[in-house]
């Protein structure tokens, strides 16, 4: 599962765009060949993560939310306060 990207796993950023409080990464594993989008959504107060074909990298990039119900979400978490 992509969702152990943080563990001794180098990710490069191929992509990324931000806009409405909302911050989108398109990450790449140069060890397994992973692709994922990465969601940061201020708004809503939470983060997720999606493993992506090469193939549909770029229009899930674009379109991430259109994209939630059709995929596993590889993790879901409420963003936690930067001023605790």
């Amino acid at each position: 599962m992509f969702a152990d990207y943080r563990n001794n796993m180098t990710l490069k950023e191929l992509d990324y765009r931000t806009g409405d409080h909302i911050e989108v990464s398109l990450l790449w594993s140069p060890e397994s060949g992973q692709l994922a989008v990465v969601v940061v959504d201020e708004a809503a107060g939470e983060e997720f993560a999606m493993e992506v074909e090469p193939s549909e990298a770029m229009e899930v990039f674009r379109h991430p939310f259109a994209y939630t119900h059709k995929r596993q979400i590889e993790f879901r978490r409420p963003l936690v306060s930067q001023a605790a």
